[in-house]
């Protein structure tokens, strides 16, 4: 089963790649200055060239499209066009996650860390600061009078989140668009991030009319992806408390040990494709694979002896012994927007856990398990 595909790039590739990266942040480095000259002069006549050459060693991204919308915006010229292209190409949630890690604390260290996500614009930079007081005057001045699609992209730019998805959505805002105060949207947000995922419920056995492990209770934690981004990953832990269990027979070396299992532990991950977003609700079938180890109670002390040349030292270790598999999942997940940046959501899934690959193994264990979970993502 393909999961998942990954670009594998030559040496000269990635050095082809790494020098076009260099060359965009150099130019764009060079044209900020300019740009931040031209937008306090309103000296619009020199902002083409400018914008073309961040365009010929960058390629077109948010940051183009925004300063050339505002310039038309500016001089009242036709609209429609490039922001119903902007909107098409979700620039809108390039330029709210850019608003979002802005006011982190740490915005300087995210941006270094991220600098071809931010189009190798600075976080906080000036022309971000000028860019939203011309929105923001664009909105107050009575001499323009915007059309629904340019308020609403206006709105954008002036850093007014809220209200622009208000407008975005089609529902009427609450308050005038005039002498707004900065708004944010934790939940949609919250995409944006990379999460903490928790999980509990039940795992139980599907066939089998007297199985080994029985309903038992199932807890997890898992590092998660963006959910901005259209595949979630997650990687994590999960452990399962076998109360229910029945005895089973375990060969150690030549004698057969009847045992009990406590408990059994997956170390893997998942990877999902969302199938349904609209920022409150996610909808997203899973796949996932987990190297997985019950307890056997089973342990060995080895003791022996070491000489460093000058001295005899004693050593001990304790070898523990496990049923070791490898556990497959396929499961359906819905989540919905809880608060601030906090998702509820439920899993149902599929596991199947082949114990008897582990040729210690005596007892035929049946190999398919249904599970229901709840979780949070924080």
């Amino acid at each position: 089963m393909q999961l998942a595909s990954f670009p594998i790039y030559s040496y000269g590739e990635e050095h082809h790649i790494s020098r076009r990266w260099q060359n965009c942040e150099q130019v764009t480095k060079v044209a900020l200055d300019k740009l931040v000259d031209i937008f306090r002069k309103n000296d619009f006549e020199n902002l083409d060239p400018v914008l073309n050459t961040i365009q010929s060693g960058c390629g077109e991204n948010e940051f183009i499209q925004r300063v050339r919308i505002l310039r038309l915006l500016i001089e009242k010229k036709t609209t429609g066009d490039i922001i119903a292209d902007y909107l098409a190409k979700n620039y809108q949630e390039v330029l709210v996650m850019r608003w979002d890690y802005s006011v982190e604390e740490k915005y300087a260290q995210i941006y270094q860390n991220n600098k071809a996500d931010f189009d190798f614009v600075p976080l906080r930079h000036s022309i971000d600061s000028l860019i939203k007081i011309k929105a923001i005057a664009l909105l107050n001045s009575p001499s323009y009078n915007l059309t629904e699609q340019e308020e609403k992209i206006t709105l954008l730019f002036a850093d007014h989140i809220d209200e622009f998805y208000q407008v975005h959505s089609g529902t009427t805002p609450q308050t005038s668009s005039k002498n707004k105060s900065r708004s944010t949207s934790d939940g949609y947000y919250g995409k944006y991030r990379h999460g903490v995922n928790v999980y509990a419920g039940a795992e139980f056995p599907l066939t089998g009319s007297d199985p080994v492990f029985k309903t038992s209770t199932t807890l997890g934690v898992f590092f998660s992806s963006r959910l901005s981004d259209p595949f979630l990953f997650e990687a994590g832990v999960k452990v399962r408390i076998n109360s229910n269990d029945r005895e089973v027979e375990y060969r150690l070396y030549d004698e057969v040990e009847v045992i009990r299992s406590m408990a059994s532990l997956g170390i893997g991950g998942t990877v999902a494709y969302k199938v349904f977003d609209n920022d409150k609700f996610i909808v997203a079938p899973k796949a996932g694979l987990f190297w997985e180890m019950a307890t056997t109670g089973l342990s060995e002390v080895n003791e022996g002896y070491y000489d460093d040349g000058y001295d005899y030292y004693e050593t001990r270790s304790v070898r523990h012994f496990y049923i070791n598999t490898m556990r497959s999942t396929l499961a359906l997940a819905a989540m919905r927007h809880f608060a601030g940046k906090t998702y509820i959501g439920l899993e149902a899934a599929y596991h199947f856990v082949p114990y008897n690959w582990d040729n210690n193994l005596i007892t035929s264990i049946q190999p398919n398990y249904g599970s229901l979970q709840l979780f949070f993502r924080f």
